[in-house]
Protein backbone atom coordinates (compact mmCIF):
# COMPACT_ATOMS: atom_id res chain seq x y z
CA UNK A 1 0.00 0.00 0.00
CA UNK A 2 1.52 3.65 -0.93
CA UNK A 3 0.83 6.31 1.20
CA UNK A 4 -1.12 9.31 0.87
CA UNK A 5 1.43 11.34 -0.34
CA UNK A 6 2.56 8.87 -3.00
CA UNK A 7 -0.88 8.23 -4.55
CA UNK A 8 -0.88 12.24 -4.59
CA UNK A 9 2.35 12.45 -6.36
CA UNK A 10 1.49 9.85 -8.52
CA UNK A 11 -2.02 11.44 -9.37
CA UNK A 12 -0.37 14.59 -10.42
CA UNK A 13 2.34 12.70 -13.02
CA UNK A 14 -1.00 11.06 -14.38
CA UNK A 15 -2.61 14.01 -15.25
CA UNK A 16 0.47 15.94 -16.69
CA UNK A 17 1.08 13.55 -19.05
CA UNK A 18 -2.09 12.30 -20.08
CA UNK A 19 -5.44 13.84 -21.00
CA UNK A 20 -7.24 12.56 -18.01
CA UNK A 21 -11.38 13.52 -18.26
CA UNK A 22 -13.09 11.58 -15.63
CA UNK A 23 -12.60 10.04 -12.42
CA UNK A 24 -13.26 6.70 -13.75
CA UNK A 25 -10.18 7.35 -16.21
CA UNK A 26 -7.95 8.27 -13.38
CA UNK A 27 -8.91 5.41 -10.95
CA UNK A 28 -8.02 3.16 -14.33
CA UNK A 29 -4.97 4.49 -14.38
CA UNK A 30 -3.98 4.59 -10.69
CA UNK A 31 -4.88 0.46 -10.95
CA UNK A 32 -2.37 0.45 -13.83
CA UNK A 33 0.03 1.67 -11.20
CA UNK A 34 -0.67 -1.14 -8.90
CA UNK A 35 -2.92 1.61 -6.41
CA UNK A 36 -6.59 0.57 -5.48
CA UNK A 37 -8.60 3.01 -3.59
CA UNK A 38 -12.24 5.12 -3.79
CA UNK A 39 -13.73 7.32 -6.23
CA UNK A 40 -14.20 8.79 -2.53
CA UNK A 41 -10.76 8.91 -1.83
CA UNK A 42 -9.88 10.15 -5.23
CA UNK A 43 -12.53 13.28 -5.23
CA UNK A 44 -10.52 14.09 -1.61
CA UNK A 45 -7.21 14.17 -3.73
CA UNK A 46 -8.33 15.93 -6.09
CA UNK A 47 -9.97 18.84 -4.42
CA UNK A 48 -6.31 18.89 -1.94
CA UNK A 49 -4.33 19.20 -4.98
CA UNK A 50 -6.46 21.75 -6.29
CA UNK A 51 -7.14 20.25 -9.86
CA UNK A 52 -9.94 21.24 -11.77
CA UNK A 53 -11.72 20.12 -15.47
CA UNK A 54 -10.84 22.65 -17.61
CA UNK A 55 -9.64 23.08 -21.34
CA UNK A 56 -6.02 22.64 -22.61
CA UNK A 57 -4.18 24.04 -25.34
CA UNK A 58 -6.61 22.00 -28.00
CA UNK A 59 -9.85 22.77 -26.52
CA UNK A 60 -9.93 19.79 -25.22
CA UNK A 61 -11.37 19.24 -20.99
CA UNK A 62 -8.99 17.75 -19.68
CA UNK A 63 -7.87 17.56 -15.58
CA UNK A 64 -5.17 19.94 -14.49
CA UNK A 65 -3.82 21.27 -11.22
CA UNK A 66 -4.76 25.18 -10.78
CA UNK A 67 -1.18 26.96 -10.32
CA UNK A 68 -0.48 29.34 -7.67
CA UNK A 69 0.47 32.71 -9.84
CA UNK A 70 3.29 34.11 -7.27
CA UNK A 71 2.69 35.83 -4.29
CA UNK A 72 -1.38 34.98 -4.40
CA UNK A 73 -2.45 33.85 -1.16
CA UNK A 74 -4.45 30.00 -0.58
CA UNK A 75 -8.14 31.85 -0.78
CA UNK A 76 -7.07 33.52 -4.29
CA UNK A 77 -6.01 30.25 -5.42
CA UNK A 78 -9.02 28.96 -4.06
CA UNK A 79 -11.47 31.41 -5.60
CA UNK A 80 -9.68 30.26 -9.07
CA UNK A 81 -10.69 26.96 -8.28
CA UNK A 82 -14.48 27.98 -7.47
CA UNK A 83 -14.74 30.36 -10.43
CA UNK A 84 -12.86 27.13 -12.74
CA UNK A 85 -15.83 25.05 -11.29
CA UNK A 86 -18.80 27.30 -12.07
CA UNK A 87 -18.04 27.88 -15.10
CA UNK A 88 -17.04 24.37 -16.24
CA UNK A 89 -20.08 22.70 -14.19
CA UNK A 90 -22.70 25.17 -13.25
CA UNK A 91 -25.41 25.27 -15.75
CA UNK A 92 -28.08 27.88 -13.70
CA UNK A 93 -27.60 29.78 -10.24
CA UNK A 94 -30.36 31.60 -8.21
CA UNK A 95 -30.56 33.22 -5.26
CA UNK A 96 -34.15 32.30 -2.31
CA UNK A 97 -33.26 34.83 0.23
CA UNK A 98 -30.41 33.71 1.84
CA UNK A 99 -29.41 30.32 -0.02
CA UNK A 100 -27.78 30.34 -3.64
CA UNK A 101 -29.35 26.84 -5.67
CA UNK A 102 -26.29 26.19 -8.44
CA UNK A 103 -27.54 23.80 -10.76
CA UNK A 104 -24.29 21.73 -12.21
CA UNK A 105 -24.42 19.26 -15.46
CA UNK A 106 -24.83 15.72 -14.37
CA UNK A 107 -22.95 14.11 -11.31
CA UNK A 108 -20.56 17.20 -10.33
CA UNK A 109 -22.72 18.62 -7.78
CA UNK A 110 -20.67 17.21 -4.98
CA UNK A 111 -17.13 18.31 -6.37
CA UNK A 112 -18.09 21.75 -6.94
CA UNK A 113 -19.40 21.94 -3.49
CA UNK A 114 -16.51 20.58 -2.07
CA UNK A 115 -14.19 23.07 -3.90
CA UNK A 116 -16.66 25.85 -2.23
CA UNK A 117 -16.20 24.01 0.74
CA UNK A 118 -12.48 24.37 0.83
CA UNK A 119 -12.53 28.05 0.32
CA UNK A 120 -13.75 28.88 3.77
CA UNK A 121 -15.39 32.55 1.84
CA UNK A 122 -17.24 34.83 4.62
CA UNK A 123 -20.36 34.49 2.69
CA UNK A 124 -20.74 30.48 3.08
CA UNK A 125 -21.79 28.92 6.06
CA UNK A 126 -22.49 25.24 4.77
CA UNK A 127 -23.18 23.96 1.72
CA UNK A 128 -25.57 20.68 0.74
CA UNK A 129 -24.90 18.84 -2.39
CA UNK A 130 -26.36 15.95 -4.35
CA UNK A 131 -25.92 14.62 -7.88
CA UNK A 132 -26.24 18.10 -9.91
CA UNK A 133 -27.89 20.59 -7.27
CA UNK A 134 -26.09 22.79 -4.47
CA UNK A 135 -27.53 24.61 -1.92
CA UNK A 136 -25.17 27.23 -0.67
CA UNK A 137 -26.11 29.15 2.92
CA UNK A 138 -25.23 32.34 3.05
CA UNK A 139 -25.41 34.42 6.65
CA UNK A 140 -27.95 36.57 5.38
CA UNK A 141 -29.22 38.32 1.72
CA UNK A 142 -27.14 40.69 1.15
CA UNK A 143 -24.06 38.04 1.04
CA UNK A 144 -25.64 35.45 -1.10
CA UNK A 145 -27.42 38.08 -3.90
CA UNK A 146 -23.19 38.64 -4.25
CA UNK A 147 -22.23 34.98 -4.63
CA UNK A 148 -25.26 34.86 -7.09
CA UNK A 149 -24.42 38.04 -9.08
CA UNK A 150 -20.45 36.37 -9.02
CA UNK A 151 -21.00 32.83 -10.19
CA UNK A 152 -24.28 34.20 -12.71
CA UNK A 153 -21.47 36.17 -14.26
CA UNK A 154 -19.49 33.64 -15.08
CA UNK A 155 -21.83 30.97 -16.79
CA UNK A 156 -23.38 34.05 -18.73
Amino acid sequence: MISKQQRQELILDIIQNQPITSQEELLSELLKHHVETTQTTVSRDIRALGIVRIKDINNDLRYQQLKDQGETSDLVVTENAIDAAIIEYAVFVKRVQFMTIIKTTDSSGNAVAGIIDDANLPQVIATLAGFDTIYVTSPDEVSAEALTKRWSALIG
